[in-house]
């Protein structure tokens, strides 16, 4: 009974075999499983087992295909590689032949004579312009079947041997991507079986054939390689050029920035702190009376966007509601309202949505910049707080306060989530690392310090400042901190080792802010003195200015204002600096 059931489901096996084309399903289960093997079939297993896994298309292919498919599939190819105007696609051309050969004879192996007929009167006359190919044409018509590839020596020689076909990497990618855009399973058999495909840094392309058995190369018979395009030629060296143009643009002198002066007028004195948004749209400035401004830098003017429903205020339709003042106007400019203290420092969030600010009266606020109200309280320092900075991906926000200490807040939190204790006087400034694994802090002791933001430790002690440090700026690569204060001295730290890489001198008062170009190759002070100084801290090109200032200095501005808040760099090799204008006095 069991042998009958064995027999049965042997023979069920058999015919979805044969119906899936495996035409020697039966032979290969009458002889059984084979326990041993040679050291060419291990080696063979092996190769498959390394060269077919997932990712590569090529090798992923069935084993027997449907015949309609080789004409598909091939013309399909063809009529991509001919419709596309592309440098990767003309490199791609040059395996239409070998596919062509080989698929042609994989169906006479098989006897699909028909197939095989119809596919070569489609197909042939694109090969017959090249002398060698119009030969292998000529000998493909005439074969029949298997016997006949056997009986013809460079026939057999193709079927013995594959086709080295070099590509560069970006034709070898534009090939996959093509293949696994679709159904061209055929196309992969043959790829996987006959072709070898090279992949190489040379802008060469050609063929060549090598052997798989004991045949010597002597024998073998081969196509010779492509020239190169004159138009290739011509490109690789436009992009030489191109390439030398860069990096004398990079190792020579910097070009000149170009500053834009944004001066506040009638202020009294009584304006603290200035910032510009990161999309250069909006100007906020904080003020004594515990105002915060915000001005738009743009022809649009400021408007309240579309407020979220509060569901605890639903009206009813009985409701008798007062209607409501809608601002659709809009104005070029908002007044917030909150602290009640003098306003120290404002920051705006990477995205643009909200504004921090830090006061005397020692909270740091968060304002909604789509309703323009303040929707968030931060408590924690016991004394007015001087600085706050905002993370590169607005996730976290550090405050420096007269408390000595500086905080690690997070937006959603109303409490700190770390304590970065260690100053022996008031945290002037703050600043995050553009990795935000890092917070730099500057103190009236006359000390810069590097804190780890997670764990809350000192990793570096920056000493050398002979006054209080006022500002403080992270290059772009993470790679330099700029510190400067009272002491009228910028001083570049090398983070990695923990020393003193440059120290620039030419100011000639407090220098209040600082600001890194976004390739790190320059930097920017501003100062009291009422003076914008630019920086290269790559080389010294220039001969040493007659003022005795560092040989770095690349170019000073110099403006109608009293005092000089801040200094942004922005892109375009734009610097933007607010500051408030000096006042004519009267005769």
């Amino acid at each position: 009974m069991k042998r009958v059931r064995a027999e049965q489901i042997q023979g069920a096996v058999g015919h979805y075999l044969r119906r899936r084309q495996f035409v020697e399903s039966d032979g290969a289960m009458k002889q059984g499983p084979k326990f041993t093997q040679t050291a060419e079939e291990m080696a063979t297993n092996l190769t498959v087992q390394a060269e077919s896994g997932s990712p590569n298309v090529v090798s992923a292919a069935p084993c027997q295909a449907d015949p309609n498919q080789y004409e598909i599939q091939f013309g399909r190819l063809k009529v991509f590689l001919f419709d596309t105007e592309s440098k990767y696609s003309r490199e791609v051309k040059q395996l239409l032949y070998p596919l062509f050969v080989y698929l042609h004879l994989d169906m006479v192996h098989s006897g699909l004579k028909s197939a095989a007929d119809s596919f070569y009167s489609r197909f042939h006359g694109m090969f017959l312009q090249n002398t060698d190919q119009k030969d292998i044409m000529e000998q493909l018509r005439s074969t029949l079947n298997s016997q006949d590839i056997y009986s013809n020596s460079k026939l057999r020689t193709l079927i013995e041997n594959k086709y080295v076909v070099s590509f560069t990497e970006e034709s070898y990618n534009y090939l996959l991507r093509y293949l696994q855009s679709d159904n061209n399973s055929t196309l992969c058999k043959v790829l996987a079986s006959h072709i070898h495909l090279d992949v190489q840094c040379s802008q060469q392309t050609g063929y060549q054939l090598y052997s798989v058995g004991a045949q010597s190369r002597s024998d073998v018979v081969g196509l010779e390689p492509s020239e190169i395009p004159t138009t290739m030629l011509q490109n690789e060296a436009a992009l030489e050029m191109l390439q030398d143009s860069i990096k004398q643009v990079k190792d020579g002198p910097p070009s000149l920035t170009t500053i834009c002066f944004y001066a506040f007028y009638n202020t009294d004195q009584l304006l603290n702190t200035a910032e510009i948004s990161p999309d250069n749209k909006l100007l906020s400035a904080g003020f004594d009376n515990s105002c915060i401004k915000l001005w738009s830098l743009r022809s649009k003017k400021l408007k309240f966007g579309p407020q979220q429903v509060d569901v605890s205020r639903i009206n009813l339709a009985c409701d008798i509601v007062d209607n409501e003042v809608v601002d659709d106007v809009g104005s070029e400019m908002k007044i917030l309202r909150g602290h009640c203290g003098p306003v120290y420092a404002t920051k705006f969030l990477s995205d643009n949505s909200g504004l921090l600010s830090c006061s005397e009266d020692m909270t740091v606020r968060y304002w909604d910049l789509c309703s323009f109200k303040n929707t968030g309280l931060y408590q924690g320092h016991a004394y007015p707080v001087w600085d706050i900075d905002v993370s590169p991906l607005s996730l976290y926000f550090v405050s420096g306060s007269h408390d000595r200490t500086a905080r690690l807040w997070a937006l959603e939190r109303t409490y700190p989530l770390r304590i970065y204790a260690g100053h022996l006087a008031d945290v002037d400034c703050v600043k995050f690392h553009p990795n935000s694994n890092y917070v730099a802090t500057g103190s009236i002791d006359k000390t810069v310090r590097l804190w780890s933001t997670q764990q809350g430790n000192t990793v570096r002690l920056f000493t050398g400042h002979r006054g209080p440090v006022l500002a403080l700026a992270f290059s772009p690569n993470g790679k330099y901190l700029a510190s400067a204060g009272e002491d009228q001295r910028l001083k570049l730290w090398d983070l990695a080792s923990g020393n003193l890489f440059k120290e620039l001198r030419g100011h000639t008062d407090n220098i209040t802010s600082l600001a890194f170009s976004p390739d790190s190759s320059l930097i920017v002070s501003a100062s009291v003195d009422n003076s914008v100084r630019v920086w290269d801290i790559r080389n010294t090109h220039s001969n040493s200015p007659a003022d005795g200032s560092s040989n770095e200095l690349v170019g000073v501005y110099t403006g109608q204002t009293s005092n000089l808040l801040s200094v942004q760099f922005m892109t375009c090799n734009l610097v933007l600096v607010t500051g408030v204008a000096q006042e004519k006095k009267e005769p």
